[in-house]
């Protein structure tokens, strides 16, 4: 027997009971210790990564404390991404699927979210849960072209309850989209004007957001004078850049639309030369833009298989651009007699996404 044992022996069993307590009673509070060093939230802007705590939010800004007990306060045009430390794996997750275009799987990913992982949790933290199921919902709502009136009363009831969010221009501009596709117009501009009240890359977005609903009406040369007005707002930051971009690539579909392909072909062509590598989902939609555009002319079915061929194998991330891309190369390729590509195009399509409204444009024909 070794010296401890020795020692104890001769105490009996309730010295054992008080060596387990105590053993048991340091576990514990080790255990509880470590719970309660929860990882600290990381906020990813236009500048970099930081860590720290989020001790509040608006519509401008979030606030960030860090360990030394500054407070760092990043605007919100500059915000990437934000991760609660304390959140549960299925909202980091879901918030994830939701960025990459990915809402319907959002949606499914969300509703796993146990109420016991949501126990104790801070108000920001259960904010971002309800902004995570409205946004998944109502975008979910706008891939699949089915009736947004339920998605949008969960935006409509986000943004009444949370008007402080950090996540309110971006749900300002959901909120308009399903309002468009509702068929209220008038509505929907009431909710881009909000949008245009926030910062220089929001107000670009607004009127982005404003000639995209004039385009789908097909008044093409109002829609052109919208994204004009996008293009020429003044800001120099990172955010508004990229959102002027994409402004540039919808006047782009509106010079198609009005029989200036080369123009718009030119365009394209400048923004794809000046993007970076990495802006993958711009790329994707400037190639679809660049293909319709070579379809428009009539005369240039080839160039206009490359551009969407790239979408297909370089630019697939974006569910969207992709679904687009290959409903138009499966009319491409039936066009030029590969019919057995276009039948595997179409089952391609049909099969990744079949809620999308280009899958449903695309149903098989009879025979194939």
């Amino acid at each position: 027997m070794s010296g401890m044992m020795r020692k104890w022996s001769g105490r009996g069993m309730s010295g054992w009971r008080v060596v387990v307590c105590a053993a048991t009673v340091l576990a514990a509070a080790i255990a509880c210790g470590t719970a309660s060093a929860q990882a600290p939230d990381r906020v990813v802007t236009t500048e970099g990564a930081f860590t720290g705590k989020v001790v509040g939010t608006s519509a401008e800004a979030i606030d960030l404390e860090d360990r030394n007990g500054e407070t760092r306060k990043i605007p919100i045009d500059q915000l990437r991404d934000l991760q609660f430390g304390g959140e549960p794996q299925s909202l980091r997750a879901a918030r994830s699927l939701l960025a990459r275009g990915r809402a319907a799987d959002a949606v499914e990913e969300v509703a796993k979210i146990e109420a016991s992982e949501l126990d104790g949790a801070e108000p920001l933290l259960l904010d971002e849960v309800d902004f995570v199921k409205a946004a998944a919902a109502g975008r979910a709502a706008l891939a699949a072209g089915v009736d947004p009136k339920d998605a949008g009363r969960l935006v409509s009831e986000f943004l009444t309850k949370h008007p402080k969010s950090h996540h309110f221009y971006d749900m300002q501009q959901l909120l308009g989209d399903l309002l468009f596709r509702a068929g209220k117009p008038d509505a929907a501009l009431a909710a881009y004007s909000t949008l245009a009240k926030g910062p220089a890359a929001f107000k670009v977005r607004a009127a982005a957001a404003k000639a995209g609903m004039l385009f789908d009406q097909q008044k093409f040369a109002e829609a052109m004078a919208e994204y004009d007005a996008a293009i020429k707002i003044e800001a120099t930051d990172d955010a508004s850049a990229e959102q002027k971009r994409g402004a540039q690539l919808g006047k782009a579909r509106c010079l198609a639309q009005t029989g200036k392909n080369a123009e718009a072909v030119a365009l394209v062509q400048g923004i794809i030369k000046q993007a970076d590598p990495e802006e993958k989902e711009l790329l994707g939609r400037a190639y679809n833009v660049l293909g319709a555009a070579y379809r428009a002319a009539g005369d240039k079915d080839q160039d206009a298989l490359i551009s969407f061929l790239t979408v297909d194998l370089v630019y697939n991330g974006s569910p969207d651009s992709h679904a687009e891309a290959l409903a138009n190369l499966a009319e491409l390729w039936d066009k030029v007699k590969q019919t057995e590509r276009a039948r595997d195009t179409r089952k391609l399509l049909q099969e990744s996404y079949p809620a999308s409204p280009w899958a449903k444009k695309q149903a098989a024909p009879a025979g194939a």
